[in-house]
């Protein structure tokens, strides 16, 4: 959640080095042009600049660290003992890549394409990020289209993780070899799957944590360049008969599907609109959500009162599957419609007490206190930090409007994997209310209450990327509580469900659908029947 602790943001001021007089002198790669050319001194101070502005931001390493047993500072001298004399500014890109994936947060990493617009064009106009040069940010851009190009493949397989295993949901063709649906994937390049995904906290972010199976995945690991070897990936599948379907494939090469994949599986197109309908029989209202946009929060809360003028409504189910956050304003305005209830809860979120964080937010010891947060807190803390915490006793989310609509039902919420930022805050809110029922799948990433995240710009390279400032402590007995993310009522997809959800013509979000055929959808009209 993106909420006000009351303290204004100051400039950050990047510390000026001095050049040296050596120069790189090779020729830059595509998309590399005019972009700076680093010695391999003002390498290590760039990246130097890089580990300590995470240590000082990101409470999330020291979790990942404590609970995860991902160590981010290891990662870290290990990769700058990568930076030589003959280091170029290409492996060097990679080795500032690496060290933000290693940081394993979805909202710590280098600023693509769409978040540089967001950060050049709303951000720093509204002061939310400061201390950055707008002429530096072409060079980021740059940045953006080497990695896609080099970091990683184009080869897409369909894999999907279901209940602790990964298969493939489209059957496929490769060099003139058959390969069905529904394989389960075993290993990758001759080791057991699990335990080679695991090891590739360098290599893609975040890594997801299935913390029902103990296991960390994730879906798209194939599309890591470095781990084709000799140019080469293993892949050893079982099919449903028990037999191994081995694919050996080539880097950049494609495989040809058998069957046309019409819908997706995963986070909602950025064109993807509302969606409502209402259920005659069961007098149900649904609405689908693509993103937390808050001119989506406006248009279902105008057809959901277009449909209760003309139809008793005994229920609303709120379908958030897919979408990864932007504003809480945007499901805000819509409860705050139909509750009188403001779902108030007690918060704690807490910020490293850090140099650069003080200059950040203007402020130090006197200022925390004066702003009625604290620097110390009951329950879990994290190991080796100093940290400042904002304590909420009866937080509201929302603030219902003067004149609520007239609804006294449930809000089912349906959530899957792929939900994020606001959209878990919502997910949260939802485990802690009684009115409001979660009903689908964990998301498997740190959940919680978190903030707008800091924009940085390294000193030479000009390299800009974000961290994420804060962790929610808010009902932890552990530390392993920080987690956050729960759901009331556990509904996953079969790898039959979702091949046909894959493959059909008919509208996934139509009313027939998900009546006869969604398992989560189905869940909400057992529900409802007890």
């Amino acid at each position: 959640m993106k909420f006000n602790v009351k303290l204004f943001l100051a400039v950050v001021t990047v510390l000026c080095f001095s050049n040296s007089k050596a120069q790189i002198t090779t020729i830059p790669a595509k998309h590399l042009e005019g972009t700076p050319r680093l010695t391999s001194s003002q390498m290590l101070v760039d990246y130097d600049s890089l580990v300590s502005y995470i240590n000082q931001v990101s409470p999330i390493v020291q979790f990942n660290k404590e609970v995860r047993n991902i160590d981010f500072n290891k990662h870290a001298k290990k990769l700058k003992k990568k930076i030589t004399s003959k280091t170029s500014m290409e492996e060097y890109l990679f080795l500032v890549e690496k060290t933000l994936i290693a940081a394993q947060d979805g909202h710590s990493n280098r600023l693509g394409t769409s978040l540089l617009d967001i950060v050049k064009t709303v951000w720093i106009p509204k002061g939310f990020a400061t201390g950055l040069d707008t002429l530096d940010f072409p060079h980021s851009y740059k940045y953006e289209k080497f990695i896609k190009e080099n970091f990683y493949t184009k080869l897409k397989l369909e894999l999907v993780y279901i209940n602790g295993e990964y298969y493939n949901i489209l059957p496929f063709s490769y060099k003139g070899k058959n390969y069905p649906a529904a394989m389960k994937l075993i290993s990758c390049n001759n080791k057991e799957i699990h335990q080679f995904v695991k090891n590739m906290e360098e290599l893609i972010s975040p890594l997801r944590w299935d913390r029902a199976n103990k296991k960390v995945y994730h879906e798209n690991f194939y599309t890591v360049g470095e781990i084709y070897k000799n140019n080469l990936l293993k892949l050893t599948f079982i099919d449903n008969n028990q037999e191994k379907r081995i694919l050996n494939i080539t880097k950049d090469d494609t495989v040809t599907f058998l069957e046309e994949k019409k819908n997706n599986f995963g986070y909602n197109s950025s064109t993807a609109s509302v969606i409502t309908h209402y259920f005659e029989k069961e007098q149900i209202f649904y609405g689908k959500i693509p993103a937390m946009d808050e001119k989506f929060g406006d248009t279902l809360t105008n057809r959901f009162q277009t449909i209760l003028n003309k139809f008793p409504v005994k229920s609303i189910v709120l379908d958030v599957r897919g979408n990864g956050g932007g504003s809480d304003t945007t499901y805000g305005k819509f409860l705050g419609k139909i509750m009188s209830d403001t779902l108030k809860t007690n918060i704690t979120v807490g910020r490293i007490l850090s140099p650069l964080n003080c200059k950040y937010y203007a402020m130090n010891k006197d200022s925390i206190t004066a702003y009625g947060m604290s620097l110390t807190k009951e329950g879990p803390k994290l190991k080796n930090l100093k940290m400042f915490y904002n304590i909420i006793p009866n937080y509201s989310f929302f603030y219902p409007e003067k004149e609520t609509l007239a609804f006294n039902g449930a809000v089912y919420i349906l959530q899957d994997r792929f939900i994020y930022s606001s959209t878990s805050n919502l997910s949260s809110l939802a485990y802690k209310n009684s009115r409001l029922i979660s009903i689908g799948e964990m998301p498997n990433l740190l959940g919680g209450m978190q903030n707008i995240t800091s924009v940085f710009c390294l000193p030479y390279s000009k390299v800009i990327f974000r961290l994420e400032p804060q962790i929610d402590f808010t009902d932890c007995k552990t530390v392993a509580d920080i987690f956050q993310n729960q759901v009331e009522h556990f509904v996953t997809y079969p790898i039959a469900f979702l091949h046909e959800r894959t493959t059909t013509n008919e509208d996934i979000f139509g009313k027939n659908f998900l009546l006869q055929k969604d398992p989560m959808f189905k869940k909400v009209i057992e529900l409802e029947h007890q």
